[in-house]
């Protein structure tokens, strides 16, 4: 499936939803390309997953803000191969730096940047101890196959789980008012 087809199928994906994210935030390596930045060069050609494009195509023609957040030692690699794939311009921030904290600074620097709250934010990344983390921030987060990375399937249930969360939340607030009014 060719970008624009994955970029119209992603269009209307985002249209079955009220409830969108303000911001959506990817790790870079294994997340939207199928490699780790710090095991290769900068003259490497790097390719992104299928699907990445087209939906960060979506999102940007939707006015949805994208972020940038990567454990990475090579940043100067992430960068060159973000120039490289013609992606730089579609990012607000980017947060590329090595990190002990399971991307809690990144998301830290993201939100102090775009003063978007966390609770408006989807994150897709392909580590399981940086989905654990930043999900108890409040970020809804999405855990992508390492060998798979972003894709339609995952991208809807990112929306899927925004939306649902969303609504709680809008519940509770609803109830909190009829409770105290």
């Amino acid at each position: 499936m060719g970008d624009e087809r994955v970029k119209a199928e992603a269009l209307q994906i985002l249209g079955r939803f009220e409830a969108l994210p303000r911001l959506v935030v990817f790790d870079l390596d294994h997340t939207i390309w199928p490699l780790y930045c710090d095991c290769c060069s900068i003259g490497d050609s790097p390719r992104l997953f299928r699907h990445a494009k087209g939906i960060m195509c979506a999102l940007k023609e939707k006015g949805i803000a994208m972020a940038v957040a990567s454990r990475s030692s090579t940043p100067d690699i992430a960068n060159a191969f973000l120039d490289k794939l013609e992606l730089q311009p579609m990012f607000v921030t980017k947060e590329i730096f090595d990190s002990w904290t399971h991307k809690t600074e990144h998301f830290q620097r993201i939100q102090r940047t775009t003063g978007i709250p966390y609770e408006s934010m989807l994150f897709f990344d392909d580590e399981h101890r940086n989905f654990a983390t930043v999900s108890k921030m409040g970020v809804t987060s999405i855990l992508v196959d390492w060998d798979g990375g972003v894709n339609l399937e995952m991208f809807k249930l990112g929306l899927n789980n925004f939306a649902a969360k969303f609504a709680a939340s809008s519940t509770d607030k609803d109830e909190q008012t009829s409770f105290n009014g």
